[in-house]
């Protein structure tokens, strides 16, 4: 005979350990859920032969639990018990409970009146009872989920004002930052060509240092500025024609000193690429982010691949500047994320790659801009292919 297996569904751990105890000395398995929404879960995966389920539980209530299970069709025929200390019998009955306990439990008697249910026997109620709790019911579920959706758009509304305001600290730390960078460039590189008088070896080789982290941290501010102009509205486009050949040479110029440390090859091609109407530096810029990113997570040694071709319908045709590298690729599941503003795939401060997450971002935006899109796909083989489309007739964003 197979072990009777029983769900019970009560938010006090004291009701929980009694049933426990009183069932499990018949033999009979517990399996215990805290609440309604992890007892729906529960339900359909332990395969029941029976449910308790307490009325008065946090999240989903007892009611509707009974109503979402009943509606499984794996459960249509699981007797389904309410074990309350209140509620409604009729109530309880009428929108699918097959029998109402009363708390306290009467432990002799409430194990023989399991296997009471469990042999098929059912507590019935009269049909018009039923229809009217049933319409009581439905007027109470939209009662509730108006309700939450009043609160939901409430916090939706208080998060969208946080992200707001965080943009808008962002851009003022960002535009303060940037301010005091033009004398330490301009002081620094006036000592690097000794304008200020001889260095010696060692001095040059430290003000060298400085001059590139200083160069890394303008490049991160700007960074941030570009991000919060986007983020707040704050971007316009100065358009003309483009060549397609010319932006990817000049972003492959701006991405080969950080190919040149990481020792990667930067390659491209173009293909019947038309001229396209946008703003040619942020296009550039845009792009540049896209060959570093590919640089950054490709491996040491390997080859960037920058591929310009004319795609899409004759009536509204792109120009795709497809970046593959030869790295772990993006799964598909954080190809979403990952043009979010300061997403890392790796979070951590033990992460091999650093920056603030802000390059994909910053691309993305720049595309939709244009009326364009980024897409990130598979590289044949292996890698990441980040492609950013731009519509070669202007387009509103």
């Amino acid at each position: 005979m197979n072990t009777l297996r029983v769900l019970h569904i009560e938010d006090r751990r004291e009701n929980r350990l009694l049933v426990r105890k009183l069932l499990e000395a018949q033999g009979i398995v517990v399996v215990d859920a805290c609440d309604g929404l992890e007892g729906v879960a529960v339900a359909a995966s332990v395969d029941p032969d029976l449910i308790l389920v307490d009325i008065n539980l946090p999240g989903l209530d007892g009611y509707e639990v009974v109503t979402k299970l009943k509606g499984t069709s794996r459960l249509t025929n699981v007797p389904i018990v309410a074990v309350t200390a209140e509620g409604d019998r009729t109530r309880a009955l009428a929108l699918g409970f097959d029998g109402f306990l009363l708390k306290p439990i009467q432990a002799t008697t409430f194990v023989e009146t399991l296997r009471g249910f469990l042999r098929g026997e059912r507590e019935r109620i009269p049909e018009a009872e039923r229809a009217a709790h049933l319409e009581a019911h439905s007027r109470r579920t939209v009662d509730r989920l108006e309700a939450k959706v009043r609160e939901l758009t409430a916090a939706n509304d208080r998060l969208r004002e946080v992200d707001r305001l965080k943009m808008e600290v962002l851009r003022n730390v960002s535009h303060e930052l940037a301010t005091p960078m033009t004398p330490l460039q301009g002081y620094l590189r006036m000592l690097v060509n000794g304008d200020l008088g001889p260095l010696a070896e060692g001095q040059r080789r430290a003000l060298a240092a400085m001059e590139g982290s200083l160069g890394r941290l303008g490049g991160q501010i700007r960074n941030l500025l570009e991000a919060t102009r986007f983020a707040t509205g704050n971007v316009t486009l100065d358009c003309g024609f483009v060549q397609p050949d010319t932006v990817t040479r000049a972003a492959i110029a701006a991405a080969t000193p950080l190919a040149t440390a990481r020792g990667v090859r930067l390659e491209h091609v173009v293909t019947g690429a038309e001229p396209i109407w946008a703003d040619e530096d942020k296009v550039r810029e845009a792009l540049r982010h896209v060959i570093e990113n590919a640089v950054k997570f490709g491996p040491e040694g390997g080859v960037v691949r920058v591929e310009v071709a004319l795609v899409g319908p004759s009536a509204e045709p792109q120009v795709e500047f497809a970046v593959l590298d030869e790295g772990p690729g993006i799964p598909a599941e954080q190809r979403e994320r990952v043009v979010q503003p300061f997403y890392q795939m790796d979070g951590s401060v033990t992460r091999a790659q650093g920056g603030a997450g802000l390059g994909l971002a910053i691309a993305d935006r720049t595309a939709r801009l244009h009326g364009g899109m980024l897409l990130i796909g598979q590289a044949p083989g292996r890698g990441a292919r980040i492609c950013l489309r731009i519509p070669v007739r202007p387009a509103v964003a």
